[in-house]
C-alpha cells in the first residue's frame, strides 16, 4: 500500500506534503493556526498556479494541490 501511494503522488508529490508540513508549523510559530493554514494554501496555490500554470516554469499538477493539503493537514496534528 505504502509503495502505490508513493508510485501514485511521486517524490514531487512527497515534497509538496513535507514543504507544506513545515510552512504551517513555522508560520504557526508567530500567528494562530489558521493564519497558518491560508497562508500555506495561498502559497501552494500561487505555486502551481503563478509559477507552474501562467508562467510555465513548471508543470501545474492537482494532484500537487493533493499534496499540499494532505501536508498542510498533517502540519495541523
Amino acid at each position: 500500500m505504502k509503495e502505490k501511494i508513493l508510485n501514485y503522488i511521486g517524490q514531487d508529490g512527497l515534497l509538496h506534503i513535507l514543504c507544506s508540513i513545515v510552512l504551517v508549523r513555522v508560520i504557526d510559530i508567530f500567528f494562530p493556526l489558521w493564519v497558518a493554514i491560508i497562508a500555506t494554501v495561498v502559497i501552494g496555490l500561487a505555486k502551481e498556479l503563478i509559477w507552474d500554470k501562467w508562467l510555465g516554469k513548471g508543470t501545474f499538477d492537482k494532484k500537487d494541490l493533493l499534496c499540499d493539503l494532505t501536508g498542510i493537514i498533517i502540519g495541523c496534528m
